[in-house]
């Protein structure tokens, strides 16, 4: 009996031994690693590592979170200390959902729903959320209908600023307008997609992005679309695809002002004057629009206001930049008061692409030809090159007396050529009597056109209309001829130069810097 106490003593003051010395070593290897260089940084950015861990892979994110804090006991505590960090919630498993709303303590909360064939939320989870729903501050819901969910947000959510719902069911149904108990004063963000809303609410005062997409609008759109508007005076990005009804119900007179607006797109298949002609456009404001027109209609003339005065950020004009691709068009301008951009599809297959340009080109304004001062044109093609008289760029060059740069990007640039030499185009009056610069961009060696630059630079000479620069890009490697610095007889500033590639369509030169 003796010798059992005797052993089970000796157990247990070796079993405390162990114990001990398992302590110290943990405290060793703890010392250590705090001079480890890592563990010298401050706590307080430290704990910013996650923020730079996610991929761009939100599947990823969570687990990257978790794996940092299985690294060591003080990265544990360093980044559980941080409850900004747990404040998104997916609601895919319940025990992770609880731990993210017990480490987030009283930060704002970040939800997301999503309900697909593959994932989706858990009723269980979600009912974690309920009694800390005063701290949601965003609500992101992905899925092919209207999940059951949104009966949980019939109450006041005073610190939400974002709602994103994007429904894939192609039904659209209608969003219940007693949501949130009718208040979004805190809301800064609205995104709807899928959905249609009667937009009754009120107080959104904060509001500043909207963005309403793939929806069946009703006969009475418009007017609540304004009284949408009204009720949002800080609203600077509006997006609207594929939402304007193919008539309008608001009184004709009626205008909306838009004070703060920094962008509007639309995108639509029915012409864009249906609301713009109840919008007012300020000054530094950026006008987008895509469209997809066919038959006879003009990309700009029938999907612009009659009259441009509410729309003031074209007032006036000073770059235009055309692109002409196979099946792709885009006009940009810009000015002091910023401008408009243009993106133009054609759906009738009848209509040959040279028929899509040669109708955008007849549908530019005058008074906005007038006050331009800068032209960029890539990928023109004309099916007459050497015939300058049915060339309807002709006409709007004609119509630019205070061009003062041309920019041709892989172009047909005999047009051009003639239409600025006096002695070639129809007219035989001095097209672009302002323009001081000629840039080209290039690709093959029978679009440099030499002889027709030279003639056109000596008799544009002789009428003392003379140019100051031309410079010639060759893209890729090619090599312009000696020919080429021929033309410094009449022009005081050859240059040329090689670029791997094109610039971007919506290139447009800065008025700032000249052109190397």
């Amino acid at each position: 009996m003796e010798a059992c106490k005797t052993t089970y003593a000796y157990e247990f003051q070796a079993n405390a031994l162990e114990k001990e010395a398992s302590e110290v070593l943990s405290m060793i290897r703890s010392v250590k690693n705090s001079f480890a260089p890592i563990n010298r940084i401050p706590p307080e950015v430290f704990s910013l590592i996650p923020d730079y861990c996610d991929d761009g892979e939100d599947d990823d994110a969570d687990q990257d979170l978790i794996t940092l804090t299985h690294v060591c006991h003080g990265w544990r505590d360093t980044f559980i200390s941080r409850s900004s960090l747990w404040t998104q919630l997916d609601f895919m498993n319940t025990d992770k959902t609880r731990t993210y709303i017990q480490r987030s303590k009283s930060c704002s909360l970040e939800v997301y729903l999503g309900k697909d064939e593959e994932d989706t939320y858990l009723d269980d989870a979600l009912l974690m959320v309920t009694p800390h729903i005063h701290r949601i501050k965003s609500i992101t819901i992905y899925a092919n209908a209207l999940p059951d969910a949104i009966q949980y947000f019939y109450c006041q959510i005073p610190l939400l600023e974002e709602l994103e719902i994007h429904l894939a069911c192609g039904l659209t149904p209608v969003l219940d307008d007693t949501l949130f108990n009718r208040d979004l004063s805190s809301l800064r963000h609205l995104h709807l997609s899928g959905v249609i809303t009667h937009l009754p609410w009120k107080n959104l005062a904060n509001l500043t992005s909207f963005n309403l997409r793939f929806c069946r609008p009703g006969h009475d759109f418009v007017t609540r679309l304004l009284d949408f508007f009204e009720n949002a005076p800080l609203l600077r990005e509006i997006m609207l695809e594929y939402t304007i009804p193919g008539s309008s119900d608001a009184p004709p007179g009626r205008i909306v002002p838009l004070p703060h607006l920094y962008i509007l797109a639309i995108t639509a298949v029915q012409p864009h004057s249906i609301l713009l002609n109840h919008l007012s456009i300020p000054s530094g404001a950026s006008l987008i629009l895509g469209l997809s027109f066919s038959g006879e209609q003009s990309p700009l003339r029938d999907y612009l206001p009659e009259t441009t005065a509410n729309l003031r950020n074209l007032s006036r004009i000073t770059a235009i930049n055309l692109h002409f691709g196979p099946t792709e068009k885009f006009v940009r301008m810009k000015g002091p008061n910023e401008g408009l951009c243009v993106l133009a599809g054609w759906e009738d297959e009848t209509i040959s692409p040279y028929t899509v340009d040669r109708r955008i080109l007849h549908s530019l304004h005058k008074p906005i030809l007038l006050t331009t001062q800068s032209l960029v044109v890539s990928r023109y093609q004309h099916p007459r090159p050497g015939r300058v008289g049915g060339c309807p760029m002709f006409q709007v060059l004609s119509s630019m007396n205070n061009l003062r740069t041309l920019i041709l990007i892989d172009c047909h640039n005999l047009p051009f050529i003639l239409t600025l030499n006096p002695e070639k185009n129809p007219s035989e009056l001095v097209v672009c009597p302002n323009l001081e610069e000629l840039v080209i961009y290039v690709k093959s060696r029978d679009q440099f056109y030499i002889k027709y630059l030279i003639s056109m630079a000596e008799k544009r000479a002789s009428r003392d209309v003379k140019l100051s620069s031309i410079t010639i890009v060759g893209l890729g490697e090619l090599v312009p001829g000696k020919e080429v610095f021929k033309l410094r007889e009449h022009i005081k500033h050859v240059h040329y130069r090689v670029d791997d590639e094109p610039p971007r369509w919506d290139y447009l030169p800065d008025e700032s810097s000249d052109e190397e």
